[in-house]
């Protein structure tokens, strides 16, 4: 063992929140920080965070944070002296971690050998096994020939799932439920995992479909010291991503948690690992437990176990890396209270998850001693097609778990996200569940509950006091650009009775509000009420209006074509308004396609003249590193098709025409 190496300044070859997050730990620790960035991020809030930062590239993974040698060439040049990866990227890559050695670099994570036993799926199941860890049966063998493949598969059985050997993160992972969809499945899942980790290796495993997801935080040294920090329930996933992390689990008796912790740490042992590690299990009903893999780095939802220890992750893995031992034996380690991870996305729920780009307006998180917000954008920040759609990780602490799900569930709802589509509301009808809030839930939770992801409907109350805020927004912003005449109220007719008209639409239902200027004050006639209406303040998009006496606070947000508001009771809204002068409709061309998303058209499976059947595969659009098929909703003959292979296209590009069958 070589002497302790003081570490002075780390590049972090990471991006958006978990580079700041990893800036955040060594500014407190007195580390310089270098901040790598393509060109797509050249004005993110990571890299303005930064010390020092290294433009790498250009806007995709494969041109920038995926290039080892450019990384390495960064750290040079800047004189640093360590590389912390973040999560994702090079995190788990034996090869990256070797480079770096051999440059002289230390890389704050696991050995090389460690990363390559455990990060690959099949190997880590071999190891594990030698220290009686259950795992999951299925198949992990060298021929990944697509017919092997599907030969193996079927003596699985079905349902099964495909796994990225090298991934994590639901990149590469399918669920098959049934032969016909096999190959297909196995061909995207390869795609996938090439796409995401340079290496389309698969795994096949036996699917639980009732089982929850169990994972136990693991820290080694290079001393052989290696402990457990307890466990953390991944169970609610939407793709096989997770959105809700929690600690403790609510389905882990004493005993049980003792057991996996073993397993846990076993699985460390048996590669004598040495940094943060995360080892995941899957458990069943009965009470069952089978190894998964081991993710060889921090994980996405660190701050849960940080949370309930009070332990900085991030200081400990560098003070590892710099060849100090772990500072408390495993019966020092304690948890106390409950912690609550959710992960704020920028997609649809409400449309089968599908990713959303825009620029963010306003971002105001909701915050107090209970809170922690790890993002990586601020109001103004654009979320593009290139990255994770993941905005931000919120996490409450609480005494207990139905105190730390009342703090969640109230700072999502004072927390402030306008410009785009969100899961914000979303992750708030969950937590309210009944299931989910007595604790019973599984990996299937989502898909159980087909009522979470119906459309939530505002009621007429709060869709018209919505109106009345962007109504008011307008209005004080025409009385303040008023050059001439400006003693004359806003809209003034002859007819005193006779009110400006504004209609504004939300999806499927409309608001129309009449309203009139007298004095100082204005009037709302909604729904044939008249409602006295004061503008108590306003700041920088942020108002309180008083209605017949009650204050209440919103904020409005202009953007392209709508206008966001954010309602204390609701969420957000875009609102649309209706011009009083209709423009015409644009008309639709039956058998028409277009894009449900922005992206990049990955594969297009059809050409003119092919015939095809209602749920025919079409083409294959890649948006936020995640696969899209898009489908035919009809069966017909392809007649044109528009877009080719690898091109970036915007939402709403028109992709192909079909002409429908007859009869």
């Amino acid at each position: 063992m070589s002497e302790p190496r003081a570490i002075h300044k780390v590049l972090v070859a990471n991006r958006g929140e978990i580079a700041i997050r990893v800036m955040r730990t060594c500014k407190a620790m007195g580390i310089s920080t270098v901040a790598i960035f393509s060109d797509a991020d050249e004005n993110s809030l990571f890299v303005k965070y930064a010390d020092e930062a290294v433009r790498i590239g250009g806007h995709q993974p494969s041109e920038s944070y995926l290039l080892m040698d450019k990384v390495i060439e960064a750290a040079k040049r800047t004189s640093a002296d360590a590389i912390h990866p973040g999560y994702g990227f090079l995190s788990e890559n034996a090869t990256f971690a070797t480079k770096c050695a051999e440059a002289g670099l230390t890389f704050i994570g696991p050995k090389p050998s460690a990363i390559d036993a455990l990060g690959d799926k099949k190997r880590s199941k071999e190891l594990v096994q030698q220290f009686n860890v259950p795992t999951v049966p299925g198949y992990d063998g060298d021929d990944q020939s697509l017919d092997n493949l599907v030969q193996q598969a079927e003596k699985v059985g079905f349902p099964l799932l495909l796994k990225a050997s090298a991934g994590g993160g639901g990149k590469g992972m399918r669920i098959v439920r049934e032969s016909k969809n096999l190959q297909k499945e196995i061909e995207g899942a390869k795609r996938e995992a090439l796409s995401s980790f340079g290496n389309d290796v698969l795994l096949i495993e036996r699917y639980f479909e009732d089982a929850r997801h169990i994972e136990f935080q693991i820290f080694g040294d290079k001393h052989g010291n290696i402990v457990h920090l307890f466990e953390r329930d991944c169970s609610i996933q939407r793709r096989y991503q997770k959105i809700i992390e929690e600690s403790p689990s609510p389905a882990l008796t004493p005993e049980l948690r003792a057991r996996m912790a073993d397993a846990a740490v076993n699985a460390a042992k048996s590669v004598g690992y040495d940094n943060a590690g995360t080892v995941e299990f899957i458990l069943d009903k009965k009470g069952d437990f089978y190894f998964l893999e081991v993710n060889t780095r921090l994980q996405v939802e660190h701050p849960v176990t940080e949370t309930i220890t009070g332990l900085d992750l991030v200081r400990l893995q560098i003070e590892v890396a710099e060849g100090k031992a772990i500072p408390f034996k495993q019966e020092e380690i304690t948890a106390s209270g409950h912690a609550i991870e959710c992960r704020i996305y920028a997609e649809d729920p409400y449309n089968n998850y599908l990713p959303v780009t825009g620029t963010i307006r306003h971002f105001l998180p909701y915050v107090n001693e209970n809170m922690r917000y790890d993002t990586g954008v601020v109001s103004g920040s654009v979320i593009d097609v290139f990255y994770d759609p993941m905005i931000a990780k919120v996490i409450a602490r609480g005494n207990d778990r139905a105190d730390a799900l009342r703090i969640m569930t109230n700072a999502l709802r004072k927390t402030v996200l306008t410009g785009l589509t969100t899961n914000k509301g979303f992750l708030i009808e969950v937590l309210n569940d009944k299931g989910f809030a007595a604790g019973d839930f599984d990996t299937k939770y989502l898909d159980n509950n087909p009522k979470l992801t119906e459309p939530r409907q505002p009621s007429d109350a709060v869709l018209a006091e919505s109106a009345v805020a962007a109504t008011l927004i307008g209005f004080n912003q025409r009385q303040n650009q008023r050059k001439v005449l400006r003693n004359i109220p806003s809209g003034w007719r002859n007819s005193f009775y006779r009110g400006q008209v504004q209609a504004y639409t939300f999806k499927e239902q409309t608001a129309k509000l009449e309203y009139y200027q007298h004095g100082k004050q204005l009037f709302f006639k909604i729904g044939g009420e008249e409602v006295k209406v004061q503008l108590v303040s306003l700041d920088g998009g942020q108002l309180v209006i008083e209605y017949n006496g009650l204050r209440k606070r919103f904020t409005v947000s202009a953007a392209t074509n709508s206008t966001w508001v954010h309602h204390p009771e609701y969420g957000e809204l875009e609102l649309k308004e209706i011009s009083r002068y209709p423009e015409a409709e644009v008309a639709v061309i039956p058998g028409t396609y277009r894009a449900p998303m922005p992206g990049q058209v990955v594969k297009v499976l059809v050409k003119p003249g092919d015939t095809v059947q209602s749920g025919d595969g079409l083409l294959v659009i890649n948006s936020m590193k995640m696969e899209n098929t898009i489908e035919a909703f009809e069966s017909g003959t392809v007649e044109e098709v528009y877009v080719e292979a690898n091109g970036f296209i915007e939402a709403e590009t028109l992709l192909l025409k079909i002409n429908k069958a007859e009869g």
